[in-house]
């Protein structure tokens, strides 16, 4: 017969399996008797939770704590301050702690903690989900030397030492991959979030704007509707400053963050308004205002500033440009700054008519019905409009922009010359609207520009002007002429002082004969060249055309570089020959040596031209072999 001792010991052992056995089936293993084994090298330590599973920190570093929780306005810290956490340093400790890779690892008996910065008043890091229960929980100790190559990454990567806290798995230190201690300097300050505002861009409905340029409000319907300037006038907006503004607005942040009770803010002055920024998002009835104080002096380089809801903090906020930070002066805050600097809006395809009207010259109307061409119309006279003015005019209209905004209420527009205006544009649309744009030019020589119907007076560049071509002859075609090689006979051509080479042409088979002073030079003549040569006096198009009495022209062309004339069959309705039309290309380059153009005239034109240099080399090839 068994004693009662060793029935009791049967007892105690089955006991001690049994807790052993439900251990096991709640756990999935006896780490919380026997300790959890390292995590191998290569492996990140946690990976058993997703970042949105984090609703709380904690941090210690330095004898300072801190807490923080996430709520519905953003990550919030109870201590040691109650303000809101910079989001991007919880994004960064959040995906620090997910993506600490082992590159070593070795039992805390085998390390000197405080050689590797683990003794008690190093980093600790505590991570949460919403029931307080932890998903990680470990101290940082310091860099090390060791960088770690990870794939896709240029540079090498840092590394230092953690010790995991978790419950059952803190025997072992780690030399793991990433690096946030930066954040945990100066008392955790760098975690209190700098930036004023916390917002989602998307979701604004209004921003009010109070500077001492003005006060403005800017609207608009949904999140996918365009911003206007509400208040002081109805006015679009420019895409890229309103752009800039909301950029700016997201990331305006401060030198410093203090607590407000132990600040003193400026003394309120009523001849000087404080600036306000406000947003409001849709479906809020209340704004969140930044209230900026003056500077202390005009030296200054940053201003006190407090927002509402955060009504704890001040803020030191730059109001000069500093790098690396975005400041006040970076903010476009002016009503014409934020407004739409485009003197149109022109929908090109479906523009029929543009009429161009000088003070002292005659109308020129430029007009299309599709497919057609463009055609220009001056006095009884239609010809091919000349597409690279028209190209010209259309991109100035559309991409210039106004220089300054100098009246928005005019009556009077005499200060701008704008009541007899030099020039004016007439645009017409498939669907009849209209829009005129008048010019003028005030006694300093500035110019201005006017829509017609509107108050608005807006300065315009020079260069603007000088973009719209305004005589008639400028509108005529760039194809200078049409060399039609089928019917063509022979070509002297003739450079400088050479004697004149004369080129005979047979279209079929495309054979050449060369000749100089008498001199049969066929055999040595480059057939490629002369061909190449031909394929561009065929559609040769000019860079501009010039005034029958341009100076430059007469006096270049009075000794030429290169003539060119060319003898070409005619023909009848039923291709009968009729005769030989003779035609004389002159060019002679501009002033210099290396001419950037060439002057040019054909004889049976009374207004010169001007030829690009590259078009020159290609007629004036050499046409020989070595």
């Amino acid at each position: 017969m068994r004693s009662l001792g060793f029935t009791l010991l049967l007892v105690v052992t089955a006991a001690i399996i049994c807790a052993l056995a439900g251990l096991q089936w709640r756990n999935g293993n006896f780490d919380s008797i026997f300790g959890a084994p390292p995590t191998p090298v290569g492996q990140r330590i946690y990976d058993s939770f997703s970042p949105n599973q984090v609703k709380f920190i904690r941090i210690a570093a330095n004898g300072t704590s801190a807490s923080f929780a996430l709520k519905s306005n953003g990550w919030q810290a109870a201590s040691p301050w109650t303000d809101r956490m910079d989001p991007r340093a919880a994004v960064a400790i959040i995906n620090f702690t997910l993506g600490m890779r082992v590159e070593d690892v070795a039992h805390k008996d085998e390390i000197d903690t405080v050689k590797v910065g683990l003794e008690e008043k190093s980093i600790s890091i505590r991570l949460e989900d919403e029931n307080r229960q932890s998903l990680a929980k470990y101290r940082i100790g310091r860099v090390s030397s060791w960088k770690a190559d990870i794939d896709g990454r240029e540079q090498p990567a840092p590394t230092l030492f953690v010790r995991t806290r978790d419950e059952n798995h803190n025997d072992h230190v780690y030399l793991c991959t990433g690096d946030v201690t930066p954040l945990f300097k100066d008392g955790l300050k760098f975690l209190r979030d700098h930036r004023p505002f916390y917002f989602n861009p998307i979701a604004l409905e209004k921003i009010r704007i109070r500077s001492q340029q003005g006060d403005l409000t800017l609207g608009r319907a949904s999140a996918g509707s365009p911003w206007r300037i509400i208040k002081p006038l109805d006015l679009p907006t420019d895409s890229k400053a309103i752009k800039t503004l909301i950029e700016g607005i997201f990331e305006l942040q401060a030198v410093k963050v203090s607590d407000r009770a132990a600040t003193t803010l400026p003394a309120s002055d009523n001849a000087i308004k404080t600036n306000q920024i406000a947003l409001t998002p849709f479906g809020s009835a209340s704004e969140t205002i930044l209230e900026i104080f003056p500077p202390d002096s005009p030296e200054s380089r940053d201003v006190k500033a407090i927002v509402s809801d955060r009504p704890d903090t001040v803020f030191d906020i730059p109001i000069k440009p500093e790098p690396g930070l975005t400041s006040i002066a970076d903010l476009p805050l002016a009503v014409n700054e934020l407004r739409d600097p485009s003197l149109t809006h022109l929908n090109i395809q479906s523009l029929r008519s543009i009429s161009i009207q000088p003070a002292t010259g005659r109308e020129i109307l430029i007009s299309r019905t599709p497919p057609q061409p463009w055609m220009a119309s001056v006095d009884d006279q239609t010809f091919e409009a000349n597409e690279e003015n028209l190209f010209s005019l259309l991109k100035a209209v559309t991409t210039h922009r106004a220089t300054d905004f100098v009246s928005d209420a005019a009556t009077d527009f005499t200060p701008w010359g704008l009541d007899r205006p030099f020039l004016t544009l007439r645009f017409l649309g498939q669907d009849n609207k209209a829009l005129e744009l008048r010019f003028g030019m005030d006694s300093a020589g500035s110019y201005f520009a006017n829509r017609l119907a509107t108050p608005t007076v807006m300065r315009v560049d020079t260069a603007l002007i000088q973009a719209i071509a305004v005589r008639p002859y400028e509108w005529r075609h760039a194809r200078l002429w049409s060399l039609d090689r089928y019917h063509l006979t022979s070509i002297i051509r003739q450079q400088a002082a050479d004697a004149p080479l004369v080129l005979k042409y047979t279209f079929n088979p495309e054979a050449w004969t060369a000749e100089r002073d008498g001199k049969d030079l066929t055999n040595t003549l480059n057939t490629q060249r002369a061909n190449y040569m031909l394929s561009n006096l065929e559609g040769l198009k000019i860079k501009r055309w010039l005034a029958t009495d341009d100076e430059g022209a007469l006096t270049a062309l009075a000794t030429p570089s290169l003539t060119f004339t060319v003898f070409e069959k005619t023909v009848d309705t039923d291709d009968n020959d009729t005769g030989v039309s003779i035609r004389t290309l002159t060019l002679a380059p501009s002033p210099g040596n290396h001419p950037g153009f060439y002057y040019g005239q054909l004889n049976s034109e009374t207004h010169p031209f001007l030829l690009d240099a590259q078009t020159y080399q290609k007629i004036a090839v050499d046409l020989f072999e070595e």
